[in-house]
């Protein structure tokens, strides 16, 4: 039993961030639905009595509830990705299943579990109470319950660490009642030790909350999953030496054969093999990869065949990439690199049309939306013979590698890094999106046509959050606004900065809270609702806001204005909750418009539409895109012309400059200035409305 744990929850630990999720979902309804087969199993070979019967299809009843509810809550996260209502029906199930369960115990207490010392009874109902005194404290301080779904998400949070107590105590009480009875006593450690787990498993948002763990958050399935099996580990043993067996029975066969020393070596051997074979496999798919690059890289791509370079000799470059594939910026990760994977594609290509020996090869890195994963992936880079790297996506990101690239003669183009702080003329930096000192123009200029006379702010405490802030309020007071003390909270980093778990909601409280306190006072302040504004600047995470911000009644009665890392975002259009709220505030956020639709753009639109099921921003993925043919014609041109200049890194600069300035992309015509910036003041503006033939929620350009 240890054994199958340990196998089984070294899946979970072992994954990537992005892959927990679905591993510890699978691993669950597997677990869950092994303790339920063994459950219906006893409740078909043990019909000793009519009290027996009872108790156990109440086991039965419970645990396939439970299996159910896990096969839901998979469905909500896994298959639709959006945030499951409240209360859902996979906690119709889960709680159902407690009904069920606590009522066997109760009747299994009343035959087996009398406890003669009443303080030891008193000492356990004791130490619960106190323990969900404490839960419940700690949740309710944090939990917005003024509105109906606010009372409902607090009642459902804290619904499961009372039901999990009660069970446990039942439990006890039954194990300190039959602890002289041997056979009785091991499948009571196991059910006892498996509910203590799912105890500690569904009040581990109390350790989230109280820590900085919130990366930390999957642990509790190790726990959730441990429990299942522990379960299961008892019914095997009551499977063993309770039930009668018949000879014929296959399990009985299976069963009483395990008691022989050779049957035992050979269960021991396979144990043995299988923990191998998995282990194997996570080595050969880099999960364990002992040089580390299972942690860096996405994809090395494979040259095109050899025949396919002709006759002559051919010349192979290398091309980096560096993409938030995973983490709080992930939705511009995904659609671009399947814009750079057709960007090569299409490069070598035109190359090989036009019988060139040159190619180019793709190594793409996952920064994880993280500045000290983007310096790590830009040193792997280079090691790999990368001059010339696209990205990283992120200011904060950029400003942590920029030093590298600096002194070791390595270019990077980045394809959406906007803060002006970067802005530094003769570096290695070249950023083909114009920095935020046009869209804090155009930002604020909307604002005041709009009405908007004074704005609460609400932002990312990070280079590109500081810096795009700045900019926005030197404008709009430029423009007679007054912006009021915002919120300027901790960028969240990782998987859990964006997910749609509920201890993510109530996370978000806290800050919510403080700005609808400065909301309601601006309202009060200028009599009208209509002349204040929400400025918000996030990532991904301005998703789970967006769901849990229509708790605080004043900050649906003004109106919303975002930034260009949230336009087209499709999470927020994907559940209702966000997609609504973001509606009913006309949320609107500028992004950097894009060149004319071409054939090109055409092809790529499509190409995103068919990998990744939704249609999102085309602006990254266009500009990534173009980097790719820059990055390549440039590496091509510095590879053919001879320069005879003392300073072959000013020399390839100039190239890009030129190349750039002469290449007509997806994203248009680039114009750079001096410090390696594209110019450019053209935005769209992007807001959420409803299709009244679909009924579906989607982005749509004003």
């Amino acid at each position: 039993m240890i054994i199958t744990i340990v196998i089984g929850n070294s899946i979970i630990v072992f994954s990537d961030p992005d892959s927990k999720v679905i591993y510890s979902n699978w691993i669950l309804i597997i677990n869950s639905l092994i303790a339920a087969g063994l459950a219906l199993m006893i409740f078909f070979k043990d019909r000793a009595n009519k009290e027996d019967d009872r108790a156990n299809i109440l086991l039965t009843l419970g645990l396939v509830f439970w299996f159910i509810a896990n096969i839901i809550w998979a469905h909500y996260e896994l298959v639709l990705d959006i945030v499951s209502p409240v209360p859902s029906l996979a906690d119709l199930f889960l709680i159902s299943a407690y009904g069920f369960l606590i009522y066997r115990l109760m009747l299994i207490y009343k035959k087996f579990g009398r406890i003669a010392n009443k303080k030891t009874l008193f000492a356990i109902i004791s130490g619960t109470g106190l323990f969900l005194v404490y839960i419940l404290n700690l949740t309710l301080t944090i939990t917005e319950t003024s509105s109906f779904r606010g009372l409902m998400l607090f009642a459902v949070t804290i619904a499961y660490p009372i039901l999990n107590s009660i069970l446990t105590v039942l439990a006890l009480m039954i194990l300190l009642g039959i602890k002289h009875e041997k056979h009785h006593f091991i499948p009571w450690v196991c059910e006892l030790v498996g509910l203590l787990a799912i105890v500690i498993g569904d009040s581990w948002f109390a350790i989230v909350v109280l820590t900085a763990l919130v990366e930390q958050l999957w642990m509790s399935y190790l726990l959730l999953s441990s429990h299942y099996l522990l379960i299961a580990g008892g019914l095997i043993w009551h499977l063993r030496y309770h039930i009668k067996w018949h000879s014929k029975d296959l399990i009985f066969k299976i069963l009483t054969k395990t008691g022989n020393k050779r049957s035992t070596k050979v269960s021991l051997a396979s144990v043995s093999v299988m923990t191998l074979l998995i282990f194997s496999s996570f080595y050969f798919t880099n999960v364990l990869s002992g040089n580390g690059d299972g942690d860096f890289f996405i994809s090395e791509s494979n040259p095109l065949p050899q025949s396919e370079f002709g006759n002559g000799e051919k010349k192979e470059y290398v091309v980096g990439a560096i993409l938030p594939y995973t983490g709080s910026l992930s939705s511009i990760g995904k659609p671009v690199k399947i814009a750079l994977e057709k960007a090569e594609y299409d490069v070598n290509k035109h190359f090989e049309d036009t019988n060139s020996s040159s190619r180019f090869k793709l190594l793409m890195v996952d920064s994880k939306t993280s500045p000290e994963q983007s310096l790590m992936a830009i040193k792997k880079l280079h090691e790999r013979g990368a001059k010339i790297i696209v990205g990283p996506a992120t200011s904060t990101a950029v400003a942590a590698v920029k030093e590298y690239p600096d002194t070791n003669n390595i270019i990077i183009i980045s394809y959406s890094s906007t803060s002006p702080l970067l802005s530094v003329k003769g570096d290695s930096l070249f950023r083909f999106v114009p920095d935020d000192t046009y869209q804090g123009k155009i930002i604020a200029e909307r604002m005041i046509g709009d009405g908007i006379k004074v704005i609460v702010p609400f932002w990312r405490g990070d280079i590109y959050g500081n810096e795009l802030y700045n900019s926005t309020k030197y404008h709009f007071e430029k423009l007679g606004g007054k912006v009021e003390e915002g919120i300027n909270y901790s960028p969240p980093t990782g998987k859990f900065a964006t997910s749609l778990h509920r201890i993510n909601f109530i996370m978000w409280n806290q800050e919510l809270e403080k700005l609808n306190t400065v909301v309601s006072g601006a309202i009060k302040k200028y009599s009208s609702n209509s002349v204040v504004g929400v400025y918000a600047i996030s990532f991904d995470e301005i998703t789970p806001i967006l769901i849990q911000t229509p708790l605080f009644e004043n900050l649906e009665k003004v109106r919303w204005y975002g930034s260009d890392s949230i336009a087209q975002n499709h999470h927020v259009t994907k559940n209702v909750d966000s997609a609504a709220f973001s509606m009913k505030t006309n949320f609107n956020n500028p992004l950097f418009s894009i060149g004319k639709e071409t054939n090109k753009s055409h092809d790529l639109e499509e190409e995103l539409g068919k990998k990744l099921h939704y249609v999102g921003s085309l602006t990254y993925p266009a500009i990534a895109y173009d980097s790719y043919w820059i990055s390549s014609l440039s590496l091509d041109k510095n590879g053919t012309i001879n320069h005879g200049s003392e300073n072959p890194a000013k020399s390839f600069k100039d190239i890009i400059t030129k190349t750039a300035e002469s290449f007509d992309g997806i994203s248009g015509k680039i114009k750079l200035n001096e410090a390696g910036d594209r110019i450019g003041d053209s935005y769209d503006f992007w807001v959420v409305n409803k299709d009244n033939e679909t009924q579906s929620y989607e982005w749509e350009k004003e």
